[in-house]
């Protein structure tokens, strides 16, 4: 079983693949042959009502037009209430794919509860075959609460002397990812400092009991979603020195059975469910985070997947604490499917590590020691690893991360290191 893992984790480092002009499914339907795709690139599709926030939205076409198109895009029913669309109509200069928008919470009427809203094109010969869902939040950031929720946060006010919703809604950060460099691939090579920001989605968890409060970071989690999708990329499509070579390799079998290239419109989105709320005492406490057992690739039906062949449930990597991010991604999903389907190809890929899953490369190594063991002075890499931890002060209004994390193509940890902060 070792050997496997050790496969699995040495075929995602080193296959390679040839990056093909995988297009859009292009035939025409009912007389419609370009169709419009919508996304947003950090998956962070939330503004607070009368905020002044805004989202870019992408545009990407299936096929290039000769001329100049326009395409006209309007909120679904009440979306104009909360936000304005800036950029219409979109412009997709000739001979490209590409245009953007932006949608901007600068109306004055504030809802009383969270609103969601999605876009429809208002003429020409285009369908939309891939949306996005906008979700307003009302102007003090509160998620709609259950009566049972509401039970919770006041037996914790008097159990405690805590008040945990402040913390419900969008929450800004500050913080940094330091990465020691030393990796492969080109973007890897140097140490460097990466800057988070904006601001997480805290939700009331549904495994929150009378002893416990439960955080779910529903999207942008330690600021980092811009950084892990950039990295995601780094390590597959974009990298024309392992995975995505020219003629070879099981790379370019996975993106030719899931239609996967570096020009492929896909949907990302992170979180990080179950932070628990622990050792509760003077408005202070201690926030817990770390996941801890096997780290196992489940399939829909939150099942392990199983390959008969190894007798073997299948695992990211051999890891037995991480940080456990939870993803949503586009392709991912396709090669699940084929995994469920029976496809003995899709099959072999995964259990190799030849994999579309965002966990596949995206936190590799256990946080709770320090495996990689780093001697500055032997390797001439920084050691970054430090003991993860998380604290949230009441009184203050902060909450604050330290942990290592580290990706399939890089020598040691990072530190990352996030404050949030209340208004």
């Amino acid at each position: 079983m070792n050997a496997i893992k050790y496969l699995a984790a040495a075929a995602s480092l080193i296959c390679a693949s040839a990056l093909v002009s995988c297009e859009k499914d292009d035939a025409p339907e009912n007389g419609i042959d370009t169709h419009v795709y919508l996304s947003v690139a950090d998956g962070n599709t939330t503004l607070t009502a009368c905020s002044g926030e805004s989202i870019t939205v992408d545009v990407t076409l299936s096929t290039a037009p000769s001329a100049d198109l326009k395409l006209s895009l309007a909120l679904t029913e009440g979306g104009s209430d909360y936000l304005s669309l800036d950029g219409m109509p979109v412009t997709i200069a000739a001979g490209t794919t590409t245009g953007s928008f932006t949608v901007t919470a600068d109306r004055n009427l504030d809802p009383t509860e969270q609103q969601t809203f999605s876009f429809v094109l208002t003429g020409g010969a285009t369908d939309l075959k891939e949306n996005v869902t906008i979700t307003v939040l009302p102007s003090d950031g509160a998620i709609a609460l259950t009566p049972n929720q509401k039970l919770l946060i006041e037996a914790w006010k008097s159990k405690y002397g805590i008040d945990i919703t402040p913390w419900l809604g969008n929450i800004s950060l500050t913080g940094t990812l330091q990465f020691p460099g030393d990796g492969s691939r080109d973007p890897f090579v140097a140490p460097s400092t990466v800057s988070l920001a904006g601001s997480t989605l805290f939700a009331l968890s549904e495994e929150s009991d009378e002893n416990t409060p439960v955080l779910d970071m529903k999207e942008n989690p330690m600021g980092m979603s811009d950084y892990l999708y950039k990295t995601l990329r780094q390590l597959t499509v974009d990298d024309r020195e392992y995975f995505a070579l020219e003629d070879d390799g099981q790379g370019l079998e996975l993106m030719e059975l899931i239609n996967w290239n570096a020009n492929s419109t896909e949907t990302f989105a992170v979180s990080l469910p179950g932070l628990r709320i622990t050792s509760i005492a003077n408005g202070k406490a201690t926030v817990e985070f770390v996941k801890t057992g096997e780290n196992y690739i489940y399939g829909s039906n939150g099942k392990p997947i199983f390959n008969a062949e190894y007798d073997m449930d299948l695992t990211y990597n051999w890891a037995t604490s991480w940080i456990p991010f939870k993803y949503d991604f586009s392709a991912w999903n396709r090669q699940l499917s084929l995994v469920e389907a029976g496809n003995p190809t899709a099959l072999e890929l995964l259990t190799y590590g030849v994999s579309a899953a965002p966990a596949t490369y995206l936190g590799v190594n256990d946080v709770l020691e320090d495996v990689w063991e780093v001697d500055e002075d032997e390797d001439g890499v920084a050691n970054l690893y430090v003991y993860p931890r998380g604290e949230i002060d009441f009184n203050a209004g902060t909450m604050t991360f330290e942990f290592p994390f580290d990706h399939a193509d890089q020598y040691g940890y990072s530190r990352v290191k996030v404050v949030y902060s209340l208004k």
